[in-house]
């Protein structure tokens, strides 16, 4: 099997064949590394389109899907997603993180043929693999620059618990304590115990607006901010994390992708 695998991605480099076949997770000197494989087809897809994504990839599967769509018989896996559909820069692509990895042969063995949704061809032969190794870590001062584009940190109960607030100011803080736990959510997915507070600066909201989520309107927010904790580029915070909700830019001086990302409005 494991011949038959090689040879079935032998597109893919060196470092890529390493981690399907090694460790997801490595630990060092009280650190974490975090296996991390992103795919980009030449697939188009927008942003707010990751829902076609993910309906292609689980009909061109024909073994176990679990990790790809969370749905158990009797109700819903609930964890943090370690496999992610985004567009980046206008193509389909696919986030494997840690134990997610595991899985990407389940597409790559069944997936090599295109599929039709929705009169749209998916066709799953990678056009750019971005394979890295990330040093996951915690600093004593905020040095990590984040955008946070899209993100739906508010559940039922919470949502109404911040519309009832009135002061700004409280609802900035309660949004800063949501990305905290966002944050934790992420690193208890990926196997990472955090064992220092998570700081959070400079917490400032860019915009509101109204994003269509599974056909249900939800108050999302862009925000930037500053934390002393490590997180890798493209991964999902908060809610719809695996649907290209709460992406995850590392801020720098360079343009990050429009406001056109999920058809929403003000």
């Amino acid at each position: 099997m494991k011949k038959f695998l090689t040879k079935s991605i032998v597109y893919l480099p060196n470092l890529a064949k390493k981690y399907i076949f090694g460790k997801p997770n490595l630990l060092y000197f009280g650190f974490m590394q975090l296996a991390y494989q992103e795919f980009v087809f030449s697939m188009p897809l927008a942003p707010y389109e990751s829902r076609l994504l993910r309906r292609a990839v689980l009909k061109s599967l024909s073994g176990d899907k679990l990790w790809y769509h969370h749905h158990l018989e009797d109700g819903y896996w609930y964890r943090y997603p370690l496999i992610q559909y985004k567009s980046i820069r206008g193509k389909a692509a696919i986030l494997y993180l840690g134990k997610g990895i595991e899985k990407i042969a389940d597409l790559f063995l069944d997936g090599r043929r295109p599929v039709e949704v929705d009169g749209r061809v998916f066709d799953f032969k990678a056009e750019k693999i971005h394979a890295k190794l990330y040093d996951l870590q915690v600093r004593d001062e905020t040095v990590f620059a984040y955008d946070l584009l899209h993100w739906l940190p508010l559940q039922d109960d919470n949502f109404v618990t911040y519309r009832r607030m009135e002061d700004e100011d409280e609802k900035k803080e309660f949004l800063r304590k949501m990305l905290v736990s966002n944050i934790l959510a992420f690193a208890k997915g990926v196997g990472w115990t955090i064992e220092k507070p998570v700081e959070i600066a400079d917490f400032t909201i860019d915009k509101r607006q109204w994003i269509s989520y599974k056909d249900v309107k939800h108050l999302g927010f862009r925000v930037h901010f500053r934390t002393n904790v490590f997180l890798p580029p493209h991964i999902g915070l908060g809610k719809g994390a695996a649907h290209n909700y709460g992406v995850v830019f590392y801020r720098r001086k360079r343009k990050i992708p429009t406001e056109e990302h999920h058809e929403s409005t003000e």
